[in-house]
């Protein structure tokens, strides 16, 4: 075999909304762990995913050689990682992650659509992605996307498609190994954090009895002003322009990071509309059936749940 990358050699690859920025967060704590300091780079993005991604046209793939070189001031750790939340959503980035490195190891985490789906429409109206503020009505929209096709710089095929989860570990699995893709659930992950955040350690090699400090990550959110959002994320051509004459890119992304933080504020998430509830109970009730047969993993709870929100009471 030829020499080994001087790169991560473990991925978070998603989901979505399902703890990966807090876990990654308590990860980067280890000693033994380097944590790319660019979350969401999505590097090992197939064409198809990197071109959903993009929110501006002259956005470039970075090189080999600048995304190693994010890695060079961690290497003296004993294992490296990279997080990036649509990667598991597309199998064609996994073939991407074995060529570059067959033996990774690689976590999923998962939790119910009954709560993924909420978070992330209100994450991609935040980031300007999404154009129908209204859960219900973005929802209703699913079918349509399939059809058609998303709005700009909006990664999956629609909302259900994002959290198939059954379908998108098992193509992990096909590509690296039962046993070396690791699940982990948001439920129990928020339930007891330390647990399982030592089953990730474990998992990993590395000292499973560190203890990082789990304060919380990535908390619901949403812009102060819409308008101002929008122009951070997506501005004119011709000011964009003119910024890259005198910018770096990466000074351009650690502007727009400040200035969208600052437009930002907390905001507890609304009840769930009964009708989304109803619109995502079959697929609940298919994966929790997939999630069993594939992992062993007794779900129930998320059928319970959403019979409930559905019901309205």
């Amino acid at each position: 075999m030829s020499e080994t990358p001087a790169g991560p050699d473990f991925f978070i690859v998603g989901a979505p909304k399902c703890g990966t920025s807090a876990l990654a967060t308590y990860l980067g704590q280890h000693p033994e762990i380097g944590m790319c300091p660019h979350k969401e780079s999505h590097f090992f993005a197939d064409d198809e995913l990197f071109a959903r991604l993009q929110m501006h046209p002259d956005r470039r793939r970075k090189d080999p050689e600048e995304y190693l070189s994010w890695f060079q001031p961690l290497k003296g750790r004993r294992r490296l990682g990279e997080a990036s939340v649509w990667y598991l959503y597309s199998p064609g980035s996994g073939a991407r992650i074995r060529d570059y490195r067959p033996d990774a190891q690689i976590i999923a985490m998962i939790r119910n659509p009954l709560t993924a789906v909420p978070a992330l429409h209100s994450e991609f109206v935040h980031m300007g992605i999404e154009p129908e503020r209204d859960l219900e009505r973005a929802f209703a929209l699913d079918d349509e996307r399939e059809r058609t096709g998303t709005p700009t710089g909006f990664p999956p095929r629609s909302y259900r498609a994002a959290f198939a989860f059954a379908e998108q570990i098992a193509a992990y699995q096909q590509l690296f190994g039962r046993r070396n893709v690791d699940v982990v659930v948001f439920d129990d992950f928020v339930a007891d954090t330390a647990s399982a955040f030592a089953g990730v350690c474990t998992f990993l090699g590395v000292d499973p009895g560190h203890r990082p400090d789990l304060g919380v990550v990535n908390a619901n959110k949403e812009a102060r002003s819409r308008r101002f959002q929008q122009l951070v994320k997506r501005p004119p051509r011709s000011m964009r322009r003119g910024i890259r004459l005198v910018t770096t890119e990466r000074t351009r992304e650690l502007l727009a990071s400040r200035l969208s933080r600052l437009n930002t504020r907390s905001r507890p998430r609304g009840r769930i509309p009964p009708a989304v509830a109803r619109g995502l109970l079959p697929e609940i009730e298919r994966q929790v059936r997939e999630l069993d047969e594939l992992l062993g993993l007794e779900l129930g709870s998320w059928v319970t749940d959403a019979e409930r929100a559905a019901g309205g009471s």
